[in-house]
């Protein structure tokens, strides 16, 4: 049996027409203007039933707070009556990295990079007396640093080590760092036009530090395959403001603990400068023949003394440990040498007798006559193996170790010439 109940308060009154009935929750009688108002004052809220999804890929948004100490998660309260969002200039892209230095948030569009003020006071205090009420800006004031540098789509480029963040432009084709002095290029020392050709043609961009060795690691995955030889792997060091190796290493993320570097590849965790494990062996599994893959290390340099004059370039030499040989050098005349073959190889002349070719060690130094391997040239009586020595204003190098050395301690302090400056 039904029956009805007498209640004490109520503020939700019953308004209808011949088409539509509304039920209103309201503190005034009939939500009229200077009608009197119920008891317990406003309460009043509505609800928007046309929600959908809106994506502001230049916008954050940001929360209640967070206090585990005393128990306040507000991490799910977003109040549409408190400005809980913070809109960067949409022309610029979107908001790629996030990156909380000190009192500041640095924010790395598509085409910009800028700094955001955070109250941290406002974002991890709960304990009252009107802090956040008094600290309504919790991202305040947004300054650009100078410049239009962006990370473009690359988060994954992104490293930091101290103050320094490094990260790639690839809509511009630069590399970058950003300090306490603003963003540099870093890709022009030396290496603008291959950044600028590399970095436009890859798929992925993967930057980590190496706190071992101090340098920025970038590896650019190429999109031109899958397969582990389409990548380039490349350091740079701020010592000698310079881009100094490239590896034969492919990593898909790589981070510094504890004065250790360790990288990721094919799901694999790698420990790089370990003293257990051959040097130059990068992520390589065994052949069949159980012979591990080995990696040579070479270094390819110009050697530019007095570049105005034309010289004879008679030998070359170097200072480190045995286990080096030169597979190239060639000259800005085009004339090029034979290669030189390590220290301690040896071949068996037309007589029967045995004999040693390539670097010879004297005063624990390495050195070598250049046989000329050059075709003949218009005017030349002698050429080729018939001559030593090559011509030109400076020559191209590679040195190189490979084999059983590569996997032992390689060193190479210094490589030079015995030049003849060429008579006029």
């Amino acid at each position: 049996m039904a029956y009805t109940i007498n209640i004490n308060y109520f503020n939700t009154f019953l308004l209808e027409n011949d088409e539509e009935t509304w039920y209103i929750e309201e503190s005034r009688i009939k939500g009229g203007y200077n009608e009197t108002s119920v008891d317990l004052g406003v309460k009043a809220y509505t609800t928007n039933e046309d929600y959908k999804e809106t994506r502001r890929g230049n916008a954050l948004t940001y929360s209640g707070i967070y206090n585990s100490r005393t128990g306040v998660n507000e991490t799910n309260y977003f109040s549409p009556a408190e400005n809980t969002t913070k809109a960067l200039t949409d022309i610029d892209g979107t908001i790629q990295k996030l990156y909380a230095e000190d009192t500041n948030l640095i924010v790395f569009q598509e085409d910009k990079v800028s700094r955001i003020l955070a109250d941290k006071d406002a974002i991890y205090s709960a304990e009252g007396g009107g802090t956040v009420t008094s600290s309504q800006a919790v991202l305040g004031q947004t300054v650009p640093y100078a410049g239009k540098y962006g990370i473009s789509n690359n988060p994954e480029s992104f490293a930091i080590f101290g103050t320094r963040k490094y990260f790639t432009d690839k809509n511009r084709g630069l590399v970058l760092r950003l300090s306490q002095d603003g963003i540099t290029p870093i890709s022009d020392y030396g290496m603008r036009d291959y950044f600028k050709d590399h970095l436009r043609t890859s798929s992925a961009l993967h930057g980590m530090y190496d706190t071992h060795s101090q340098n920025y690691v970038l590896s650019m995955h190429g999109s031109w395959g899958d397969d582990d030889s389409s990548y380039k792997t490349v350091t740079y060091d701020e010592i000698v403001k310079g881009w100094t190796s490239f590896h034969s290493y492919k990593p898909t993320f790589g981070e510094s603990l504890n004065n250790k570097f360790y990288t990721v590849h094919k799901q694999n965790l790698w420990e790089h400068y370990a003293n257990s494990v051959t040097r130059n062996w990068f992520y390589k599994e065994r052949e069949e023949s159980n012979e591990e893959v080995i990696s040579p290390s070479y270094v390819e340099f110009v050697a530019n003394g007095n570049p105005s004059a034309m010289k004879t370039f008679n030998s070359i030499n170097y200072e480190g440990t045995a286990g080096w040989s030169m597979e190239s050098n060639i000259t800005s005349a085009s004339d090029k040498s034979f290669a030189v073959p390590k220290n301690g190889t040896t071949y068996t002349d037309w007589d029967g007798s045995t004999k040693e070719i390539g670097f010879i060690k004297k005063d624990d130094k390495y050195f070598s006559y250049l046989k000329n391997n050059s075709t003949s040239k218009k005017g030349e009586i002698i050429f080729g193996g018939q001559t030593s020595g090559i011509k030109g204003f400076f020559t191209t190098v590679k040195i190189k170790c490979e084999g059983s050395e590569a996997r032992g301690a390689m060193e190479l302090f210094k490589v030079s010439h015995d030049v003849v400056t060429s008579a006029r």
